[in-house]
């Protein structure tokens, strides 16, 4: 393995750890957690590829990874299967074998398979809230594919257990408080980048015209709503993930009824 991906796997521990087993398939391990509604469990999905290569003392092989949550509720299981981008466990092993026929074919068609690099993809499922009717999902991605460092994403979904449909901010904030809204956040961003409320945004970010932005990615936490700002979406690769956060008690002039709904039910859950 060499020291750049050494480094790069060594970043991404407590979510990509590699333990090749010479399966293309290894068995999935489950945990069992009782977190908000319904207890669920963690189930992990795990291929790697037939290539392995000798670093001195080490092997290393491409993996494919999925874990996530699942419960004996159908639409909590269908919901967590539509945040990973996926129909059913079936897609999950498709996604795995797809990835890893394009590593086996980059192995193939190598001149000096020996110095190739191993790829990765891990995709991690979370609960981050449950309540009756609201569940909060995070999706992180992460995966190398070559090159000087790997790709990072964590993604949010927000369900309306009512109609089990995702929501959007639109859904939450009133259509007559969207520049309120757009503005406070914008101060909270500022306020978590250190700047001035008339410091150009042209320099260091990518929002066009240095005119503010609200990311799509954001999730009911039990203390506010999340935004992040992924690699690349506004600042440098280095920069890695942008996050601000607004409390609930600045927003509760902004909201729809559905939005008011939903945060007093996360406070009766999580008072």
């Amino acid at each position: 393995m060499t020291r750049n991906l050494i480094v790069l796997l060594t970043l991404f521990t407590l979510i990509a750890c590699q333990s090749p087993t010479g399966d293309r398939a290894a068995p999935h391990s489950d945990s069992i957690s009782a977190v908000d509604t319904v207890p669920y469990r963690t189930t992990e999905y795990f291929q790697t590829s037939p290539y392995y290569q000798s670093r001195g003392d080490q092997y290393d092989t491409a993996y494919f990874r999925a874990s996530y949550p699942t419960s004996d509720d159908t639409q909590f299981n269908a919901l967590i299967m539509q945040s990973m981008a996926v129909k059913d466990r079936a897609d999950l092993e498709h996604m795995g074998e797809s990835f890893l026929a394009d590593y086996d074919s980059y192995v193939e068609e190598a001149q000096q398979p020996e110095l190739t690099h191993a790829w990765f993809q891990d995709i991690r499922g979370r609960v981050m809230l449950y309540t009756p009717t609201l569940l909060v999902i995070s999706k992180t991605l992460i995966e190398y594919t070559g090159g000087a460092h790997g790709n990072f994403a964590e993604l949010y979904d927000n369900y309306d257990l009512q109609t089990g449909k995702p929501l959007v901010l639109q859904d939450i904030v009133a259509a007559d408080q969207q520049q309120k809204f757009i503005a406070l956040a914008e101060a909270r961003f500022r306020e978590v980048e250190d700047l001035a409320p008339d410091t150009p945004l042209t320099d260091r970010y990518f929002f066009d015209e240095g005119v503010f932005a609200l990311p799509d990615n954001f999730a009911f936490d039990k203390e506010g709503l999340a935004f992040q700002y992924n690699p690349y979406e506004i600042k440098a690769y280095a920069e890695g993930v942008t996050q601000f956060h607004i409390p609930y008690d600045q927003l509760k002039d902004l909201l729809t009824a559905k939005g008011q709904q939903f945060i007093q039910e996360i406070k009766t859950v999580h008072p």
